[in-house]
C-alpha cells in the first residue's frame, strides 16, 4: 500500500460540521433521558423566572403531552428565538458567574434540547407587554416566527409527542404508570425544595398533587405533611443551624422512625435537588448508633454553602455537585445531625408545644450544645424526640453523694450518678409532670419497667436503656481520654486460644487504653488485674475473649472510630443489667432519671427501641372507651 492510499480517506470518514438539528438531538441524549427529564428543565426554568405559582399538567405519563406554565417574569418577544437557541442563557455572562452559579438552570441547552426531540411551543408574556407572543416548531425542527396570542403574564411551555422523531430513543420509554411515578417523584422534589412556591400536578386531567405557599409554622406544617406523610411529621425534629460559611435546616426523623428503604431521603445544597454519595454517607454515619441494622432514615435537609464553595457544572442534568472542601461539609453535616437525632429527654416539654433555642458556634462532636432545634409534638405510638438544650451531663461527684444505681453493678467511685435534683428522682410524687419518663409503678417479668407520665402509660426495656446509658458513659470517657478503671481485688484468669493469646499480644496497649490491665499467668493464661469501673462486677472473663474476637476481625492495631464503638458497645452490653433482676422502685426511678439525660437513650447499642409511649387515648381505644 503507498503512502497516497495510506492517506486517503475512507469513505464516510470526512470530518464536517454536524447540522445544528442534529447536534441539538445529540445534546438532548444528555439532557433529555425521560419525560421527567423535561419536566426538570422546565420546572427550573420556572423557578430561576421568580414564579410564585406553577402549573404541571401531564398526559400519558409524558409520553401524549407536557405542559408547564409558570407567572413569573416572562420573556420578552425579541428574545423568544434566542431564548430556545442552543448555549443561550441570560444567567451566565463571565467565566466568574460560571465559578459561582446562583440559578437552577444556567448551560442554556434545555429548550434547544426539548425542541429538537419533540412538537414543542413556548408562549410568554412580560409586564410591560400588552399581549403575550407565541411561537412553536415546525415539522423539520425550526422555530416560526413570534405570533400574539392570549396569556396572563408568565411563561408556558407545550411539549408534545416526545421523541417523534427519534424512535430508537422512544422505544426506551416504559409503561405510562412508570414515566408519570419517576414525573411524580420530581415534582415532590421540588414541592419540598420551594416552599414558597404554589405548585400543581394534573395527570389526563386529574389533580394529583397541589400545595399552597407556605406562610407560617400550620401551613408548613400541613404541606409537609402532604408530601412526606403524616406519620413523618409526627415523628420529625426541625433543625436549623448556621456554622460560619454553612448553614442546615430541615427536618430529621427519630431513629424510631425509619424506613426499609432509603426513599424518604431528600438533600438539597443551595435550593437544588442533588444525588451524593457523601452528603448520604454524613447522614447515615449521624445515625450509625441509633438505627437498626438494614434500615434507613428519613429527612428533609438544606444545605447553605457558599455558590464559589461547590461545583455544580458536573453533569448535564445537574445532579452532581462537587464540593470544595468535601470534608468539612461532610463533618459539618454529619455531627449536626448526629447531635439533633441524640438529643436528651431532659427539658423536654411535655405539652407537645415547640421549643426553640438558638447557637451560632459549631457544635462538638461529643457535645449537646449548638443545634437550634423544634420539635412537633408526638403522635401515635412512636416515643417523641422533642427536645431543647439539654442539661449538662454530670460526670463523678465530690465525696458524699449517695450511690443510689445499686442495679449498675459498679464500684464505688464509678462515673454513675443520680439524676439532678437528687431528692425527686426516687420517690414518686403525685405530680407525674415533673419528668418525661415519669415514675415507676411496677417491674413486668423482670424485663420492662412500668411507669406513669403525665400522657399516659411508659413501657421501658431495662436491659436495652441500661445498655444505652453505659455505652453512651463509656464513650465520654474515651472521648476525654480518662476511661475510669478500678483494680480488681481477685485477679480473674482468662483462658485463651494460642491464637487469641497472639491477638492480645498484638493489642495489649489498646487494652490498657479500653482500661484493661492483664498479664501473662500461665501457658495460654493471662491475669485481669483492672478494668473499667462501669464494668467491674460484670462477667469479664467472657467480655475479654469477645473483645478479642472483634479485633481478631479487624486483622491490625489501628484502631478506627468505628471499631472504638463497636468495641465499647460490646463492653456496655455485658455490662447492663440483665434480664430477670428484681428491681426496687428506686433503682427503677433511677433508671428512669438516668434516661432522661442521656443521649440517644430512646434506642439501644444495636437500633431497637428501649420504651414506648402509650397516650391515653390509645389506652381508652384498647378498651373502646367513649365508643
Amino acid at each position: 500500500m503507498n503512502d497516497a492510499e495510506l492517506n486517503s480517506p475512507t469513505p464516510g470518514s470526512e470530518i464536517a460540521v454536524l447540522p445544528s438539528h442534529l447536534a441539538d438531538q445529540i445534546a438532548a441524549g444528555e439532557v433529555v433521558e425521560r419525560p421527567a427529564s423535561v419536566v426538570k428543565e422546565l420546572l427550573e426554568n420556572a423557578l430561576d423566572a421568580g414564579a410564585s405559582s406553577i402549573s404541571v399538567a401531564i398526559e400519558a405519563g409524558g409520553h401524549k403531552a407536557i405542559q408547564v406554565t409558570d407567572d413569573g417574569a416572562g420573556i420578552p418577544k425579541a428574545q423568544l428565538q434566542l431564548a430556545v437557541s442552543r448555549h443561550a442563557t441570560s444567567k451566565i455572562h463571565t467565566p466568574e458567574d460560571l465559578v459561582g452559579v446562583r440559578t437552577l438552570g444556567f448551560r442554556g441547552e434545555a429548550l434547544a434540547s426539548i425542541s429538537s426531540v419533540s412538537r414543542c411551543a413556548l408562549t410568554s408574556r412580560t409586564a410591560n407587554q400588552s399581549a403575550a407572543w407565541k411561537i412553536q416548531v415546525d415539522g423539520n425542527g425550526q422555530w416560526g416566527e413570534p405570533e400574539p396570542v392570549a396569556h396572563p403574564q408568565g411563561t408556558r411551555v407545550e411539549v408534545r409527542d416526545l421523541f417523534y422523531n427519534t424512535p430508537a430513543r422512544k422505544k426506551f420509554l416504559r409503561q405510562e404508570r412508570t414515566e408519570f411515578s419517576h414525573i411524580e417523584q420530581l415534582v415532590r422534589r421540588v414541592m419540598l425544595s420551594r416552599p414558597d412556591v404554589a405548585i400543581k400536578l394534573v395527570h389526563n386531567q386529574k389533580t394529583v398533587r397541589q400545595v399552597a405557599p407556605v406562610t407560617d409554622e400550620v401551613s408548613e406544617r400541613q404541606r409537609l405533611s402532604h408530601l412526606m406523610g403524616a406519620p413523618f411529621v409526627d415523628n420529625a425534629l426541625k433543625l436549623a443551624f448556621d456554622a460560619q460559611s454553612m448553614q442546615l435546616s430541615g427536618w430529621v426523623a427519630q431513629p424510631s422512625f425509619n424506613r426499609a428503604q432509603a426513599d424518604m431521603q431528600y438533600l438539597f445544597v443551595n435550593g437544588r435537588i442533588v444525588r451524593d454519595r457523601l452528603l448520604s454517607y454524613a447522614v447515615k454515619q449521624a445515625y450509625a448508633d441509633v438505627m437498626y441494622h438494614g434500615r434507613h432514615p428519613a429527612y428533609v435537609l438544606f444545605l447553605q454553602i457558599p455558590a464559589d464553595s461547590v461545583d455544580v457544572n458536573v453533569h448535564p442534568a445537574k445532579y452532581e455537585v462537587r464540593f470544595a472542601e468535601g470534608r468539612r461539609v461532610y463533618d459539618f453535616l454529619r455531627r449536626t445531625v448526629r447531635d439533633a437525632v441524640s438529643k436528651p429527654l431532659v427539658g423536654r416539654d411535655l405539652s407537645g408545644e415547640s421549643n426553640r433555642s438558638t447557637s451560632q458556634a459549631m457544635p462538638d462532636p461529643r457535645s449537646q450544645a449548638g443545634v437550634s432545634s423544634e420539635a412537633w409534638s408526638e403522635q401515635g405510638h412512636q416515643a417523641s424526640m422533642a427536645f431543647q438544650q439539654p442539661a449538662p451531663f454530670s460526670g463523678s461527684s465530690s465525696s458524699g453523694v449517695k450511690e443510689s444505681l445499686a442495679y449498675y453493678q459498679v464500684a464505688p467511685g464509678a462515673d454513675v450518678l443520680p439524676a439532678q435534683n437528687a431528692p425527686s428522682a426516687f420517690a414518686a410524687p403525685s405530680d407525674v409532670s415533673q419528668n418525661y419518663l415519669g415514675y415507676a409503678k411496677a417491674q413486668i417479668h423482670g424485663v420492662f419497667v412500668l411507669s406513669e407520665n403525665e400522657q399516659g402509660l411508659v413501657l421501658v426495656d431495662m436491659h436495652a436503656a441500661h445498655e444505652r446509658i453505659v455505652y453512651e458513659r463509656l464513650k465520654q470517657q474515651w472521648a476525654q481520654a480518662r476511661l475510669v478503671t478500678q483494680p480488681l481485688l481477685v485477679p480473674v484468669v482468662v483462658r485463651l486460644e494460642a491464637s487469641d493469646l497472639r491477638v492480645w499480644e498484638n493489642f495489649n496497649s489498646e487494652f490498657e487504653r479500653l482500661g484493661f490491665r492483664a498479664e501473662v499467668f500461665g501457658p495460654e493464661q493471662i491475669k485481669l488485674t483492672e478494668v473499667p469501673s462501669l464494668l467491674a462486677k460484670t462477667d469479664v472473663a467472657s467480655l475479654f475473649v469477645d473483645m478479642l474476637g472483634e479485633l481478631a476481625q479487624q486483622g491490625h492495631t489501628d484502631l478506627s472510630e468505628t471499631l472504638i464503638d463497636r468495641l465499647l458497645s460490646t463492653m456496655a452490653c455485658h455490662g447492663s443489667v440483665r434480664a430477670n433482676r428484681q428491681l426496687t422502685l428506686e433503682e427503677m426511678n433511677a433508671l428512669l432519671r438516668d434516661m432522661e439525660r442521656t443521649e440517644r437513650s430512646a434506642q439501644c447499642n444495636h437500633g431497637r427501641p428501649t420504651w414506648v409511649q402509650l397516650n391515653m387515648d390509645e389506652l381508652d381505644r384498647l378498651f373502646m372507651r367513649g365508643q
